[in-house]
């Protein structure tokens, strides 16, 4: 039985798992540590090969982070009537975006936060460790 389930289950490339970022999920759950806490918060993002991006509002618990903070980052996908699915998981280091001039190409770009109408306080997080793995159906 193990080894059935083991053959269920595909660790996914850099690659694969990065271009699962970049094209099919673009809600993510960001876990940092706030007071000693963990905490995970759900983001709308953008990424590249090397970053993800994300904004939120100026005085939240996210906009602690920018000052380079360690944290990790997960998007995933399931399809529960076929017991499949994929998962992402991206460990790195957020900081706060201040270049005028990105700032302002992020601005005018497709990402708009759910959450919040700011868009002043722009988050990257650079992608270190990127791990994946996807389960299919039985």
């Amino acid at each position: 039985m193990a080894t059935q389930l083991h053959a269920r289950v595909h660790e996914l490339t850099r690659r694969e798992a990065v271009e699962l970022l970049q094209f099919h999920g673009y809600v993510g759950r960001i876990g940092f540590v706030v007071d000693g806490r963990p905490l995970i918060l759900p983001v709308n993002y953008l990424a590249d090969d090397d970053s993800i991006v994300f904004c939120t509002g100026p005085g939240t618990k996210l906009s602690a982070i920018g000052g380079g903070a360690s944290v990790v980052f997960e998007v995933d996908d399931s399809r529960a009537l076929e017991h499949s699915g994929w998962s992402v998981v991206v460990k790195g280091t957020a900081h706060e975006i201040i270049d005028e001039g990105q700032l302002d190409e992020l601005r005018r770009g497709p990402l708009h936060s759910w959450a919040t109408r700011s868009s002043e306080h722009w988050v990257r997080l650079s992608i270190e460790e990127v791990t994946g793995r996807r389960l299919h159906g039985s």
